[in-house]
């Protein structure tokens, strides 16, 4: 539902706000006034191509806002895969601008989006019905939408079930292609994919073997120096041909003296002890590097050994995969494919005969969906047919035309399209080839009124719907807008005071020339300032108490129609 209009520097508009009622908002004013512009306004914040043209004489830029409540669930969905956070009150916020330069910005929320975007969006909040080409109804890919809306109790069932079918017989289809390839092609595959599996198996890989190889060819490579290192520390420690004495016959001296000192000072007893478990310690410590000594190799055939292993790892790294655990994974991966090639004529027929069943049922069930549709479609050609008699156009004729595709999907097989007929003697013919706006205008407001329980869009706005009618017609068009508006927001201009006269909220476009500007202005009108609107639309500039009093009757009937309507 839209909330509130913001238009700053479009053509005559300086500046204006607007908030809009949830029900029948009602537009109008003398002829040039700016209620197009207002119409215009919002088609360009909807994604509309426009042009600097419209920015108003002597400004930079123009901008216009539209504030929407969202209550379209699909809508908001839409939001979510684009990114676009959505407060929990469900407020909704576009907003473009243009400058000089021709270039516009389009936000939602604040988050610059592209128009792209932006017309995805705002085609499920809005249609614009006139004049203007914003109109959902003008899509033919939509009209089955529209007639499964009307039958979704009926085909909920049908059309979940179609919709896995179809899934599962896409699925086996891309299988399908998966084994069409020719015998050449074939053992070309099974002769790699048998090559690579025995390459990587003979290598007989075990997980982190690498890393214990890197390790091992350190030592390996090191040896000698290790082998060195290790002597002068055990001569260091324990053989005393290392510079007359080692460590340990130095400490062992050392022992002897503080053995003989704590005799005299006990206090010295504990640091005797403690040398005593140093010197324990370093015996240990020259154990252990001298078994140590034993260990160490240097094999230049071993050496020579890991380095191979490791370069034929490094090479399966670099066909398989980054790492052990990849390459393993990978030929897991080309074990399955090769025995899904080799087994691939058994699996194709396997896969045939699926196929061939699941098309069996699809097609069971297209027909079933068809002939629900086809079903449901007469009551709406009738409904609409009746509201278009009503509304004076006495000999359209409206129709429902289907046709079956090529091949089914997950919809089923049927292509639909509303067709017209709006003279005697006329064919039917697709809405987008109705060539007069009022004509368009009621046969969108007939749509409507059938569809009103539906449709999920939410505001519709009517642009000069009473184009070319007037006295009975006028009047059936004001019930229908009024019955709309009590499921859907209704935003329309109009010339008629029996439209005017069902407005819950009624706005008055005036222009006027303030410092030799002429800038249109909006006035939101009072009851009694709606009566002399009424009159004003019924007499012209004349307004007497006659056509005061007529007014205040009408808005009156009008007013008790509106009760009625449910």
């Amino acid at each position: 539902m839209l909330i509130h209009i913001y238009i700053k520097n479009i053509a005559l508009i300086d500046e204006i706000t607007l908030d809009f009622d949830e029900c029948l908002n009602i537009l109008t004013g003398e002829t040039g006034a700016g209620k197009s512009i207002l119409i215009d306004s919002i088609n360009f914040a909807l994604g509309e191509r426009t042009s600097k043209e419209m920015i108003r004489s002597g400004e930079n830029n123009a901008l216009v806002e539209l504030l929407f409540y969202l209550r379209n669930d699909e809508a908001v969905d839409v939001l979510k895969d684009m990114g676009i956070h959505l407060e929990e009150d469900r407020y909704l916020l576009i907003s473009r601008s243009i400058n000089q330069t021709g270039r516009s910005i389009c936000r939602i929320n604040g988050q610059t989006i592209t128009l792209g975007m932006l017309r995805q969006v705002s085609n499920m909040l809005i249609d614009v019905h006139g004049q203007h080409q914003h109109q959902s109804l003008l899509d033919v890919g939509k009209h089955i939408e529209l007639l499964d809306e009307f039958c979704k109790d009926d085909l909920k069932d049908y059309k979940n079930l179609i919709a896995q079918y179809y899934k599962d017989y896409k699925n086996i289809e891309k299988q399908m292609e998966n084994l069409l390839v020719d015998e050449k092609e074939k053992e070309r595959k099974i002769d790699l994919l048998q090559f690579q599996i025995g390459e990587i198996s003979e290598a007989k890989l075990k997980k982190n073997e690498d890393e214990l190889l890197q390790s091992q060819l350190k030592i390996l490579s090191n040896s000698e120096k290790l082998s060195n290192g290790i002597e002068s520390i055990y001569a260091f420690l324990y053989d005393n041909s290392f510079k007359g004495s080692s460590a340990c016959d130095q400490l062992g001296e050392a022992l002897k003296i503080l053995r003989d000192l704590s005799n005299i000072d006990s206090e010295l007893l504990p640091v005797y002890e403690n040398a005593e478990n140093i010197l324990v310690q370093l015996e240990d410590l020259s154990r252990d590097i001298r078994n140590y000594s034993k260990n160490i190799e240097h094999d230049p055939e071993e050496l020579q050994n890991v380095e191979n292993r490791l370069d034929l790892i490094y090479n399966l790294k670099r066909k398989y995969g980054n790492t052990i655990d990849e390459i393993l994974e990978y030929k897991e991966k080309i074990e399955d494919e090769l025995n899904f090639i080799i087994n691939s004529d058994e699996k194709r027929k396997q896969l045939k005969k699926e196929h061939l069943e699941l098309e069996k049922k699809i097609i069971e069930l297209c027909k079933e969906i068809s002939d629900i549709r086809k079903e449901k479609a007469k009551v709406i050609e009738d409904n609409i047919e009746k509201v278009l008699h009503e509304l004076e156009m006495k000999e359209a004729k409206f129709s429902i035309h289907f046709s079956q595709k090529e091949h089914f999907n997950e919809n089923g097989w049927d292509q639909v399209e509303f067709l017209i007929s709006t003279n005697p003697g006329e064919g039917l013919k697709p809405l987008s080839k109705i060539a007069s706006g009022g004509e368009m205008s009621r046969i969108m407001l007939a749509l409507k009124s059938v569809l009103a329980d539906i449709d999920e869009i939410d505001t519709l706005i009517f642009d000069e719907i009473d184009t070319g009618i007037s006295g009975r017609a006028a009047q059936k068009v004001a019930e229908k807008l009024g019955y709309i508006s009590r499921k859907h927001q209704v935003i329309c201009i109009t010339h008629l005071p029996q439209i005017a006269a069902m407005a819950d909220q009624h706005y008055r476009i005036e222009k006027k020339v303030e410092k030799q500007k002429t800038l249109s202005s909006v006035q939101v009108l009072d009851h009694h300032q709606m009566i002399t609107e009424l009159a004003r639309l019924t007499s012209g500039a004349s307004i007497t108490d006659i056509t005061l009093k007529n007014a205040e009757e009408m808005k009156r009937m009008a007013n008790e129609l509106k009760v009625n309507f449910v």
